[in-house]
């Protein structure tokens, strides 16, 4: 574990730095750590999730229950990790909380702080000392990856509209205005115009511009976390 470790860190580090959303990131991480870790399933999501899940990323499991339970146990969530050391390892009877619905083990960390995100790792046998200390390791370079892109989206807060945020997604992801209303089943000018308000409110005058927002956003740093 120490020799995966010392090279897997680093890794996530670059990716950190690389990875150009908020979703991206959070996606790469689970890719990385499911193999290393032998996991079941995963999750990685901020506390409580989006209702539509937008940023939520799972690796054998679904959105929509990672979605359902975090929102539930929200509460009990934020505060089993607001004490260190910012983890809670759990094992049947109690839930998985990578919704999964099987009799796993466990383990929940709490990446970032503003706003809560965290990490559920799940497997059938129990975590070791190293592998935990591993996790724990991993923290820092988590928080900064998850925190480095904040998203247009949250940035804006309710003035963008959930057709907006479906837009910004397709843009980032290079789909072209055809392509996102073939996806919407609307017409590209209505995406033209939901474009035009777009970049109003995120006050840019083209795509490559709001596009370039995400990699324009400086590192987010330790602002009083709790």
């Amino acid at each position: 574990m120490d020799l995966v470790a010392g090279s897997l860190i680093p890794n996530i580090a670059e990716w950190a730095c690389r990875a150009s959303t908020r979703l991206e990131f959070r996606l790469g991480v689970l890719e990385r750590l499911v193999p290393v870790l032998r996991l079941e399933a995963a999750a990685f999501a901020t506390v409580p999730p989006s209702p539509g899940g937008e940023t939520v990323a799972v690796r054998n499991t679904s959105v929509r229950g990672v979605v359902a339970l975090w929102s539930e146990e929200e509460a009990r969530m934020q505060s089993a990790l607001r004490r260190p050391p910012l983890r809670l390892v759990t094992g049947p009877p109690v839930r998985d909380w990578s919704a999964t619905g099987r009799d796993l083990t466990c383990c929940l960390m709490r990446v970032g702080s503003r706003p809560v995100s965290a990490l559920s790792l799940s497997r059938v046998r129990p975590f070791s000392a190293g592998e935990l200390r591993f996790v724990g390791e991993l923290q820092p370079v988590l928080r900064l990856g998850d925190e480095r892109h904040q998203e247009v989206s949250e940035s804006l807060g309710a003035r963008l509209s959930p057709r907006e945020r479906q837009i910004f997604d397709f843009l980032v992801r290079g789909f072209r205005n055809e392509d996102i209303a073939r996806a919407l089943g609307t017409s590209p000018a209505t995406v033209r115009n939901q474009l035009v308000r777009l970049y109003r409110k995120a006050g840019v005058a083209t795509r490559s511009e709001l596009v370039g927002l995400l990699s324009a956003r400086p590192v987010v740093g330790d602002r009083g976390a709790a």
